[in-house]
C-alpha cells in the first residue's frame, strides 16, 4: 500500500496547462521561491545529516477502524434514516417527550407512511418507550425491519438501550435472539449500552455468545470486544462466567485482553487475566505487539501493573524487535517505564532491528524525557550504546538540538568523542547546533576535582582528589584519544582546565621516554648518512681508494679537507662498512615507517605530515648514493647527498621542536617562516621588476648576469649586503652617463621599497606574531603535547605488535594499565608536593573550593526548604486542630438547641392539652 501511494503523482490531472500552471504558483507561493529564478552552482553542497532517521522515530499505530456504537452515532443513523425516507421528524420528538403515548397513537400516526411507522418503531425501541411498541405492532410496524446502516433492529436497539420490559415483550414476539442484519446482534448490542441485565435475559433465551461482529470492515470481533470497547465491566464480568473466549481473536489478532490494554480499560483486563485461557503474552499478527506492548505505547500505567502482576514478559519482542520499554520510553511514559524497570525487571539494554536501546527511543522535547532518561541509566542502560547508524542517544539529542537532554546524557558520562559511521562526534554536533551547552563539559570536568579529609591524617592535612575517569573510561589503550577530540573538533579551551593539564602532566611522564628513544634513533641515523656523504661522496674518497689512478686533485681533495683522508684512501672498506651499517639502519626505519602507516585511514592523511615526506626522501636516497652498483660514486650523488642531509637534519628540528619544552621556539620560526612565503609571493612582481632591471642597467656585473641570478643577488640585498661599488663606472674616459643615472636611480628605489620598506613589514609581521605565540604559548604546547602522545599512542597500540609486547607497553606507557577509573591524591597546601606543578595545583584547589561551596549551598538551600515545610505543617496542624474544636462545640451546641426545642415542644404540649381539658 505505502509504495502505491508513493508511485501516485503529484496531480493527477494535468489536461490544462492553465490548472497545471496554478498549481505550480501555488507551491512557489507556499515554498518562498519563484518558478524563474536561477540557481547559481557554486559548487557541491555539503551532505545532509542522517540524523533524518531519527525525526519520525515513532511507528504509526494500527488505526481502530471498527466503529464502536455510542448513543450519538445510533442517534444520528436513525434521524439520517428518516431524512432519506422524507419522514417527518416531528414524530421522533413527540415519541422522545412523551407527547405521543398509548392513548394518542393511532390518532398521531394516522395518514402516514409504513416506512415512518417502522423509523418511529425502531425510535421508540431506542428511547426505551416500551409502552408503545405493542401499539406500533398492531399499527403494521415490522417488528424484523433495521435501519441500514448498521443493521439494527427494534430488538437490538432496546439491547442496547438497556430496556428490559422492551427486550422481554420483543422476544415473546418471537423477535431472533441471534439475529445479525449487517454488523451486529442483540447481545453486541447489549455490550456496547453495558445492559448486563439484558445481556442476562439474551443468554437465557438462547443468544449465542461466540457470536461475532460483521462489520463493513470485517472486523470480527466478539462480545467481550464489544464489552472491552464500552468499558462495559459487569458485562465483561457476566460473559466471562458465560463462558466467553478470552483468547478470541478479530482480524488483526487483537483478543480482548488487547483491546483492553490498548484502550486503557483496567477493570476489564483485571477480569479478562482472571479468566481460564488467558495467554498474557499473546501477540498480535503483522505488528506481533503483546498486550503490554500495547499498554506501555499508550501510557496506560495501570495496565502495565496489572500485566506484570499476572507474569508478562517486559523483555519480549515486537516484529521491530522492540520490548514494551522501548514503546513506553518513546510515548514518554514515565510511570510506565519506571513500573516495567522496577516491577518488572526489564532489561534497558535490549537492541530492537536498529539496534537501538530504549534509551535511544527515550530522547525527546518533552519534560519527562530528562527523567525518563536518568531512570533509564539509574537501572543499567549503557549511555554510550551505539546503533546501526553509529549514533549513541547523545548524537541524537545534539542532533535534534535537544539542550536539556544532551546535559543529562554528558552529565551520566556520555561520550563526547564517539564518532558515528560518517565520521561526526557528539562534540562536534553540539558545537555546531548548540554551543551553549558546551559548558556542561566544564561541569562535568569540575565534577571530577573534589576535596577530603584522610580519617587516618594525623594533622588533618586536606587532600585533593582527581578522578580521570571521565577521561579515561572511553578511551583504552589510547588514553589521549579524548583529550585529541577536543582539538579536532576546535574546543582546544577545554584543555586548559587543571584535570586535562594534571592528566597530560602524568601521561607526558609516562610515554616520553619512547619519544626520546626515538629522537636518539634519529640521530644516529642522520649522523651516520652525514658521515658517509662527508666522507664517500663530498671528498670522493671511496674512489680513490679503489682507484689509484685518478687525477692528483683527486687525492689531495680527499686527504686535505678528511681528517682521516689517507686512512680511508688506504681502507676503502671503512666506507663500506660505514654505508652497510646505515643499511642496516634504514631497513629499521623503514619498518618503523611501514608499521606506522597503521595509524592512518589514508596515504593522502600519512603524507599530509611533512615528517613522514621527509623521513622517506632521506631513506631513499640512502639506497640512491650507494657506490654498491657499479662500485664508484658520481658527481649526481653529491647533490642528492647535499639535500638529504639538508632534510634529515631539519626533520630532527621537528621532532624536537615537538618536545613540549622547545615547542614554542620552533612554532615561532615555523609562523614567520610562512609568513615571509606569503609575503614573498605577494611582492615576488616587485622583486621580479627589479631583478630584470639590475640585468639592464649592470650589464657587465657577473652578479646580474641573467635574471635568475639577480635575483638571488637581490635577496641578498634585501638582508643588508648592499655593494654601492657597482655604482661606481670603471671606464672614466666615455661613462655611459643616462646608464649611469638610471643605474643610481633603480639603486636607491630598490634600498627605499626593498631594503628599508618590505624588510621592516616582515620585521613587524614577525614580532607581532610571535607576540600572539608568547600570549597563547600555554595552550600552544598543551595541544602539541597531546597531538605529540596521540602520535606516539597510534604507533604503540594499533594492534598488530605481539601480545606479550603489549601488555610491557600496557605497564609503562598507560596511565591506567587495568582499570580505567584511575584517582589521583595530592596535598595542594604542602609545599613538598611535587606530584603536579604548582599552577597546575592551585587551579584545581579552586575548583574543588568552588565545588566545596556549591554543595554547601545546595545543602543549606535544602535544610530552608525543609524548615519551611515543617513549619508550614505545623501551622496546618495546628489550623486542623482548631477547626476540630470548633466542631465539637458546634456539635455541643446543636445538641443543646435540640434539647431546648425538645423542651419547648414538651411545654407547648402541656399547654395545649391543658386548654383542652378546660374547654
Amino acid at each position: 500500500m505505502k509504495e502505491k501511494m508513493e508511485n501516485v503523482p503529484l496531480y493527477a490531472s494535468h489536461s490544462t496547462n492553465s490548472s497545471w500552471q496554478s498549481q505550480s504558483k501555488m507551491l512557489d507561493d507556499e515554498g518562498g521561491f519563484s518558478s524563474d529564478e536561477f540557481e547559481i552552482d557554486c559548487g557541491t553542497p555539503p551532505a545532509e545529516d542522517t540524523s533524518n532517521v531519527y525525526f519520525n522515530l515513532e511507528t504509526p499505530s494500527v488505526i481502530d477502524i471498527t466503529e464502536e456504537l455510542t448513543v450519538g452515532t445510533v442517534r444520528k443513523h436513525l434521524l439520517e434514516h428518516m431524512s432519506l425516507m422524507s419522514g417527518r421528524h416531528h414524530l421522533l420528538d413527540g415519541i422522545e417527550k412523551n407527547i405521543t403515548v398509548q392513548d394518542n397513537l393511532k390518532e398521531t400516526f394516522h395518514g402516514v407512511t409504513k416506512q415512518e411507522i417502522n423509523i418511529a418503531f425502531l425510535w421508540a425501541a431506542f428511547t426505551k418507550r416500551w409502552d408503545l411498541l405493542e401499539g406500533f405492532i398492531m399499527l403494521g410496524a415490522d417488528t424484523n425491519y433495521f435501519e441500514p446502516s448498521q443493521g439494527l433492529s427494534a430488538l437490538h436497539l432496546v439491547c442496547f438501550s438497556g430496556c428490559i420490559p422492551g427486550t422481554q415483550f420483543l422476544i415473546t414476539q418471537g423477535c431472533d435472539v441471534n439475529a445479525v442484519y449487517k454488523s451486529y446482534a442483540p447481545l453486541h448490542c447489549a455490550a456496547f449500552g453495558d445492559s448486563p441485565d439484558v445481556a442476562m435475559i439474551l443468554l437465557t433465551n438462547g443468544a449465542r455468545i461466540q457470536t461475532l461482529t460483521n462489520t463493513t470492515c470485517n472486523s470480527h470481533e466478539s462480545v467481550l470486544h464489544c464489552a472491552v470497547r464500552a468499558n462495559a465491566v459487569a458485562c465483561v464480568r457476566l460473559f466471562t462466567h458465560e463462558g466467553g473466549d478470552v483468547g478470541q481473536v478479530e482480524y488483526s489478532g487483537m483478543s480482548p485482553i488487547h483491546l483492553a490494554a490498548d484502550l486503557g480499560r483496567s477493570e476489564c483486563l483485571k477480569i479478562l487475566l482472571e479468566a481460564k485461557g488467558r495467554n498474557v503474552n499473546a501477540k498480535t499478527k503483522g505488528r506481533e505487539q503483546t498486550p503490554l506492548h500495547l499498554a506501555a505505547e499508550k501510557g496506560y500505567a495501570e495496565c502495565v501493573e496489572i500485566l506484570l502482576e499476572k507474569g508478562a514478559d517486559p523483555d519480549v519482542r515486537n516484529h521491530m524487535s522492540q520490548t514494551p520499554l522501548h514503546l513506553a520510553a518513546r510515548a514518554k511514559a514515565f510511570q510506565c517505564v519506571e513500573l516495567l524497570l522496577i516491577k518488572g525487571k526489564a532489561n534497558p539494554n535490549i537492541e530492537d532491528c536498529d539496534k537501538r536501546s530504549s534509551l535511544h527511543t527515550a530522547i525527546g522535547r518533552t519534560f519527562v524525557s530528562s527523567d525518563i532518561i536518568e531512570i533509564l541509566i539509574t537501572y543499567g542502560a549503557h549511555v554510550n550504546k551505539i546503533d546501526q547508524y553509529g549514533y549513541t542517544p547523545l548524537h541524537i539529542a545534539a542532533l535534534n538540538e535537544l539542550s536539556e537532554c544532551v546535559e543529562i546524557l554528558i552529565l551520566q558520562g556520555a561520550d563526547v568523542t564517539i564518532k558515528s559511521k560518517c565520521g561526526m562526534t557528539p562534540l562536534a554536533i553540539i558545537r555546531r547546533k548548540i554551543p551553549a551547552s558546551l559548558d556542561v563539559i566544564t561541569k562535568k570536568l569540575d565534577s571530577a576535582i573534589s576535596l577530603y579529609h584522610h580519617p587516618k591524617s594525623s594533622n588533618h592535612e586536606v587532600d585533593l582528589r582527581l578522578d580521570f575517569k571521565y577521561i579515561l573510561q572511553h578511551a583504552h589503550p589510547r588514553e589521549i584519544s579524548f583529550l585529541n577530540t577536543f582539538i579536532d573538533e576546535g574546543q582546544k579551551e577545554l584543555l586548559l582546565h587543571p584535570l586535562c593539564k594534571a592528566f597530560l602532566y602524568l601521561k607526558w611522564g609516562k610515554i616520553r621516554k619512547y619519544y626520546i628513544a626515538r629522537m636518539f634513533f634519529c640521530f644516529i641515523f642522520i649522523l651516520n648518512l652525514s658521515l658517509y656523504i662527508l666522507t664517500a661522496l663530498a671528498h670522493n674518497c671511496y674512489n680513490q681508494g679503489q682507484n689509484a689512478n685518478d687525477v692528483e686533485g683527486l687525492i689531495e681533495l680527499c686527504e686535505k679537507n678528511s681528517m682521516l683522508g689517507d686512512m680511508l684512501r688506504d681502507n676503502p672498506f671503512v666506507i663500506e662498512m660505514q654505508w652497510f651499517v646505515l643499511v642496516g639502519i634504514t631497513c629499521f626505519e623503514i619498518i618503523r615507517k611501514i608499521y606506522g602507516l597503521t595509524g592512518y585511514s589514508t596515504v593522502q592523511q600519512y603524507f599530509s605530515y611533512p615528517e613522514n615526506t621527509l623521513e622517506w626522501l632521506v631513506i631513499v636516497s640512502v639506497f640512491v648514493i650507494s657506490f654498491i652498483y657499479t662500485g664508484r660514486t658520481y658527481t649526481w650523488q653529491n647533490h642528492v647527498g647535499a639535500f638529504a642531509v639538508l632534510f634529515g637534519w631539519t626533520n630532527l628540528m621537528l621532532m624536537i621542536g615537538q618536545l613540549p619544552v622547545f615547542g614554542i621556539y620552533v612554532a615561532m620560526y615555523t609562523k614567520v617562516q610562512a609568513e615571509f612565503a606569503k609575503l614573498l609571493l605577494a611582492y615576488s612582481c616587485l622583486l621580479i621588476g627589479f631583478a630584470v632591471s639590475f640585468c639592464i642597467v649592470f650589464p657587465e656585473s657577473s652578479n646580474f648576469a641573467n635574471p635568475f641570478v639577480s635575483l638571488m643577488t637581490l635577496i641578498a640585498m634585501m638582508s643588508g649586503e648592499l655593494d654601492l661599488e657597482m655604482l661606481a663606472d670603471e671606464d672614466t674616459d666615455d661613462p655611459p652617463f643616462f646608464l649611469e643615472v638610471s643605474a643610481q636611480v633603480t639603486y636607491t628605489l630598490f634600498v627605499l621599497l626593498v631594503t628599508i620598506v618590505l624588510m621592516n613589514l616582515l620585521v613587524g609581521i614577525a614580532v607581532d606574531d610571535i607576540q600572539g605565540l608568547q600570549k597563547t604559548a600555554g595552550l600552544s604546547k598543551l595541544v602539541r603535547q597531546t597531538k605529540l602522545i596521540s602520535h606516539i599512542e597510534v604507533a604503540l597500540f594499533n594492534g598488530h605488535l605481539p601480545q606479550y609486547f603489549l601488555k610491557l607497553l600496557h605497564w609503562t606507557a598507560l596511565v591506567s594499565p587495568k582499570a580505567y577509573r584511575v584517582v589521583l591524591n595530592v596535598k595542594p597546601l604542602n609545599h613538598d608536593e611535587k606530584r603536579l606543578p604548582r599552577d597546575i595545583l592551585e587551579a584545581a584547589h579552586k575548583i574543588a573550593l568552588k565545588n566545596k561551596y556549591s554543595k554547601q549551598f545546595k545543602f543549606s538551600s535544602k535544610l530552608d526548604e525543609k524548615r519551611e515545610s515543617l513549619d508550614y505543617t505545623s501551622y496546618l496542624s495546628q489550623l486542623q486542630s482548631n477547626i476540630e474544636k470548633r466542631d465539637e462545640q458546634i456539635d455541643q451546641l446543636r445538641l443543646e438547641i435540640v434539647d431546648v426545642k425538645n423542651t419547648i415542644e414538651r411545654l407547648i404540649n402541656v399547654i395545649v392539652q391543658s386548654r383542652c381539658q378546660n374547654n
